[in-house]
């Protein structure tokens, strides 16, 4: 008997990048300005049909975050292990953002890429196939009856 799929649904919380600017109001700001990268601060995954919510942070590596704080290295690698083992993703935006970010902060961090994982990416989803007042995932959930 053939065994479930690994569904992984997840996310990312990332910073923003710290830039120098001369003006708020200015339309462009080089790579050059830019004073510290945003980075992966904290993820949440949970596999289908199991009730454990898991997540990984930053602050997770004490050692790590006291000398530097910025540093998302552990975040990276424990996602990079945990999506590599799925079979599916399913994110809000994930392929837009989630999936893009996180693999390039994995190339940062010299880590593989990873293998090809089929996604659902439920922002897509939503706005390609229902026409609701949001395409925004507290609205949808409150929508659906999950709350907020």
């Amino acid at each position: 008997m053939a065994s479930s799929p690994r569904i992984i649904l997840w996310d990312i919380e990332t910073t923003h990048n710290l830039a120098a600017i001369f003006r708020l109001f200015e339309d462009y700001t080089s790579h050059e300005n830019i004073l510290r990268e945003r980075y992966i601060v904290s993820a949440a995954w949970k596999v289908l049909g199991e009730h454990k919510v898991h997540s990984v942070s930053t602050l997770d590596n004490p050692k790590l975050y006291a000398r530097d704080p910025h540093n998302d290295k552990h975040v990276v690698q424990t996602l990079h292990k945990v999506l590599s083992e799925a079979d599916v993703i399913i994110a809000h935006n994930g392929d837009s953002y989630d999936i893009k970010f996180t693999e390039g902060r994995m190339l940062a961090h010299g880590l593989s890429p990873l293998p090809p994982i089929p996604s659902i990416d439920t922002l897509k989803v939503a706005k390609s196939r229902l026409l609701l007042n949001s395409n925004k995932l507290d609205y949808l959930a409150r929508y659906l009856g999950f709350g907020k």
